[in-house]
C-alpha cells in the first residue's frame, strides 16, 4: 500500500497547494514606505479566513498597540482588515510598523504570520513582532487533538456496529455487549463534538482555559465553517439516537427485507455524518474540492465499516459461543472488511497525492512523517487481517480468531490516533510550497568608490503572478537611509527566456524606492538586478533570486 501510494504521489507531480490558508498580499506592503499612516491595514489571504477581533494587532516604532482591536472581514472572508487609532492626524508617527496576525483557515486550522511597513522613512522598532499574538494553551492543544481522536473512534464504534449487527450477525441485536457498543459509540460522539465546539475557540485563537466558557468566542466558532458542521452533526445525531432506539426494538420483528430498509437508513445517517468531517477539513479546501468531498466521505464510511466491526466482533466472540455462529458472522465481515479495504486503499492513495504532491514532502514534512507510521502500521493491519481471513477459510478454532481480531482492533485504534493528527498536521503540499508571503531580500552592494558601500533591502510584494509592489531601500554601512545618484532594477526569468523586464523605480524617501503595479507574467525563480551608481564613474549591479508562485 505505501508503495503504490509512493508511485501515484510520483506519477502526478507537485501542484497548488490544498488547505490552511496563505496571507497572498498586504496593504501596506510588505517593507513598504508610505507618505502617511493608512486609515486601516488588510490582509488578503488564499481561502476564506475566520478572524478575532484582535487577531491582527499593529504596534507603533515605540513598540505600543496602536490599531483599534477591531478585527474584521472587508468585502469577502478571504480578505480582513483593522483601522488604525490617530491615522488621520497629519503625517502619523514616523518610522517602522509591525502587523502581527492570527487567522483560522478554512480547513478549522489556526495560521499566523507578521510583516512590517514605514511610514515616512524605515526606523528601529521595540514591536514584540510574533510574539505578539498569543500561542494559546498547551492544556487546550493537548485536550483538543485528543477529541479529534474520540471523535473518530467513536464514528467507528457506531457505524461499524451497526453495519456488523445488519450485515453479519442481525440475532446479535439482542445481546446487551452489541447494544452497549453501539450506545457507547453514540453517546461518545455526542459528548467529543459538543468538546470540539467549545475547545476550537480557544484552541483557534490561541486563547487559555479561561476561554473555554466565553460567550463571544463560543458565538464565533458557530458561525464558522467548522461550528455549522459540528452542528449539523449534534443534529444527525439526535436523529441516530432515535434510530438505534427503533433498531433494539425491532430489528428482531423484520424479515431479511425490512432489515434493508433499516440498512439503506443507516447509511444515509452515516454518510451525513461523515460529511461533517468532510465539510470543515482538508477536504473542503484546495486543489480538487469537488472530487474529494466525497472521497473522504467514503473514506470515512471505509473506516467506520471495518474498525468498529472490529471491536463489535471482538466483543461478541470474548463470551463463550458454538463454533458455527462464529464462523457465519465472521465469513460475512470477512467480505466486508474485504470491501472496506479496497476503499481504504484506493480514497488512501489519492488522499495522500492530494495532501503531499511530490516524494521529498514524506521525509521533509511532519505530515508526510506521520503518513509513513500511519501507511505502516495499515501494512501490519493488512498482514494481520490476512490471518483472520484464513481462519474463516480454514475453520482453526475460534480462540484463535479472537486473538487475531483483538490484535487488528489494537492497531485499529492506532490507526485512528494517527488520523487525528494528520487531520491537525499542514499538508504537504502547503509545507513545501513556495513561499506564501511577501519575498524579502537583503544585498549587499559596493561600487568600488568612496562611500560606495553598503547593503538594499528588496522587498516583493506578493511575490505572485500578476501585479506586485517592489520596494528598494539603500542603506549605507551602518544601516541608515542612504541616498545615491541612480538606483534602477530589472526581472529576468532565464528558464523562460523572459527579460530584463524593467523595474520602473520612484523615490518615496531618503534612500527608499518603489515601483507599483509591476507585472509578473510567470511563475518561477526571477533574478532582480539592481544597478547602483554611487558617483558619476563607481556603478555596480548585484542581483538577488526571487521566487515566485
Amino acid at each position: 500500500m505505501t508503495w503504490v501510494c509512493a508511485l501515484l504521489v510520483a506519477l502526478a507531480g507537485a501542484g497548488p497547494a490544498s488547505a490552511h490558508a496563505q496571507l497572498i498580499s498586504t496593504d501596506p506592503g510588505q517593507g513598504a514606505v508610505v507618505a502617511t499612516a493608512p486609515a486601516t491595514v488588510s490582509l488578503t489571504f488564499s481561502e476564506s479566513v475566520v478572524i478575532a477581533a484582535d487577531g491582527v494587532r499593529v504596534f507603533g516604532p515605540d513598540g505600543s498597540r496602536v490599531d483599534t482591536g477591531h478585527a474584521a472581514a472587508r468585502g469577502t472572508a478571504s480578505i480582513v482588515g483593522v483601522g488604525l487609532r490617530g491615522s488621520r492626524q497629519p503625517g502619523g508617527a514616523q518610522g517602522t510598523y509591525t502587523v502581527s496576525w492570527r487567522a483560522i483557515s478554512a480547513d478549522s486550522h489556526p495560521v499566523s504570520g507578521a510583516f512590517t511597513f514605514s511610514v515616512g522613512h524605515p526606523s528601529a522598532t521595540r514591536a514584540p513582532g510574533a510574539a505578539a499574538q498569543p500561542r494559546g494553551s498547551a492544556t487546550i492543544g493537548v485536550s483538543y487533538a485528543i477529541t479529534r481522536a474520540v471523535e473518530f473512534a467513536s464514528f467507528a464504534l457506531l457505524v461499524g456496529s451497526i453495519a456488523f449487527v445488519l450485515r453479519c450477525w442481525p440475532s446479535a441485536i439482542a445481546r446487551q455487549d452489541v447494544r452497549r457498543i453501539m450506545l457507547a459509540g453514540w453517546a461518545a460522539l455526542v459528548a467529543s463534538t459538543v468538546a470540539a465546539l467549545v475547545l476550537q475557540g480557544p484552541y483557534g485563537y490561541g486563547l487559555g482555559v479561561e476561554h473555554l466558557v466565553d460567550p463571544a468566542t463560543f458565538s464565533a466558532t458557530l458561525g464558522s465553517r467548522l461550528g455549522t458542521a459540528l452542528t449539523t452533526r449534534l443534529m444527525l445525531l439526535a436523529l441516530a439516537g432515535g434510530y438505534l432506539v427503533l433498531l433494539c426494538a425491532w430489528l428482531e420483528q423484520y424479515a431479511v427485507r425490512g432489515r434493508a430498509w433499516f440498512g439503506a437508513l443507516g447509511v444515509l445517517l452515516a454518510a451525513g455524518l461523515a460529511s461533517t468531517w468532510a465539510a470543515a477539513g482538508h477536504a473542503a479546501v484546495g486543489l480538487q474540492a469537488a472530487l474529494a468531498f466525497p472521497v473522504d466521505v467514503a473514506h470515512l464510511l471505509a473506516m467506520g465499516l471495518w474498525l468498529g466491526g472490529l471491536v463489535t466482533l471482538v466483543v461478541v466472540l470474548h463470551r463463550p459461543i458454538s463454533e458455527e455462529p462464529a464462523s457465519a458472522a465472521a465469513r460475512r465481515f470477512s467480505t466486508v472488511a474485504t470491501g472496506s479495504v479496497v476503499v481504504l486503499v484506493g480514497t488512501g492513495c489519492y488522499q495522500s497525492w492530494r495532501q503531499l504532491g511530490s516524494w521529498a514532502a514524506f521525509l521533509t514534512t511532519d505530515y508526510g512523517r506521520l503518513l509513513l507510521v500511519k501507511l505502516a502500521v495499515v501494512a501490519l493491519l493488512l498482514v494481520v487481517a490476512a490471518f483472520s481471513r484464513r481462519w474463516v477459510v480454514r475453520r482453526r478454532p475460534a480462540a484463535t480468531l479472537r486473538r487475531n481480531v483483538l490484535r487488528e482492533a489494537a492497531l485499529g485504534a492506532l490507526v485512528l490516533v494517527l488520523t487525528a493528527l494528520l487531520v491537525n498536521a499542514e499538508p504537504g503540499r502547503t509545507a513545501t510550497a513556495a513561499p506564501s508571503g511577501p519575498a524579502h531580500r537583503v544585498v549587499a552592494y559596493d561600487t568600488g568608490g568612496p562611500g560606495g558601500q553598503g547593503r538594499l533591502v528588496v522587498d516583493v510584494d506578493p511575490a505572485a503572478t500578476g501585479p506586485n509592489t517592489i520596494t528598494i531601500i539603500v542603506q549605507d554601512p551602518a544601516g541608515k537611509p542612504h541616498d545615491v545618484p541612480e538606483v534602477a532594477a530589472a526581472l529576468t526569468l532565464a528558464a523562460r527566456d523572459l527579460g530584463p523586464l524593467p523595474v520602473l523605480l520612484h523615490r518615496t524617501a531618503p534612500g527608499g524606492h518603489i515601483a507599483r503595479a509591476v507585472q509578473i507574467p510567470s511563475a518561477g525563480t526571477w533574478q532582480l538586478a539592481v544597478t547602483m551608481r554611487t558617483s558619476d564613474i563607481d556603478e555596480t549591479t548585484v542581483a538577488t533570486p526571487i521566487d515566485v508562485r
